[in-house]
């Protein structure tokens, strides 16, 4: 048995989901997405198939596992190299039910349908149109033409209800545009 306190993570969302209420969240707008590159709005229609709300932790939460990555690689100390499964992470550190059933709930409102709650309850991934997506998010999504390829991309930075905003910390996949390496390594021989 680790030496820690296996606790459910407190619930994070207080009092109801108003979508009038919003809070506007940063850094989700893909710097590609500019207008030189606008080929005009995303049809409506158009499936996402794969957006995922990474989910938050509170400050004690993540002090809790900053003590127990610290302990996990103490050889003197007793959870020195005793792993968490991914139920066990979600039990301690992961959002709790309560939550989770509440993102689920105000997704399903807006015609988003989950797809996975992750093992340890640290994200919620879910499907819909682009115009579902955006109606929840108050984005809208535009296609982007950048060497020689069509993504598409939110146009904006995305809104959350108030009581939302405490327990999403981020939101992936709003734009199909994938990381490229910052740099090549190419091995050389050494003809000598």
């Amino acid at each position: 048995m680790l030496t820690g306190a296996l606790s459910a993570q407190p619930s994070l969302i207080k009092g109801p989901i108003q979508d009038t209420e919003r809070v506007r969240m940063t850094g989700h707008v893909h710097p590609m997405a500019k207008a030189e590159n606008d080929l005009g709005p995303l049809d409506l229609s158009v499936s996402l198939p794969a957006i995922t709300l990474v989910l938050g932790q509170t400050p004690e939460q993540q002090a809790d596992l900053d003590r127990l990555l610290a302990a996990q690689q103490d050889p003197s100390s007793p959870d020195y190299h005793r792993w968490l499964s991914p139920e066990q992470y979600g039990a301690r550190f992961g959002a709790s039910p309560d939550d989770i059933a509440k993102i689920t709930a105000w997704l399903g409102q807006h015609n988003l349908h989950v797809t996975t709650v992750g093992r340890g309850r640290t994200s919620v991934a879910f499907t819909g149109t682009a115009g579902d997506v955006g109606q929840a998010l108050q984005i809208t999504f535009h296609r982007y033409s950048v060497d020689g390829a069509t993504h598409f991309a939110n146009t904006a930075e995305p809104s959350l209800p108030i009581a939302l905003g405490t327990a999403i910390r981020a939101i992936r996949g709003l734009h199909d545009f994938r990381m490229q390496p910052k740099a090549v390594l190419h091995a050389t021989l050494d003809p000598n």
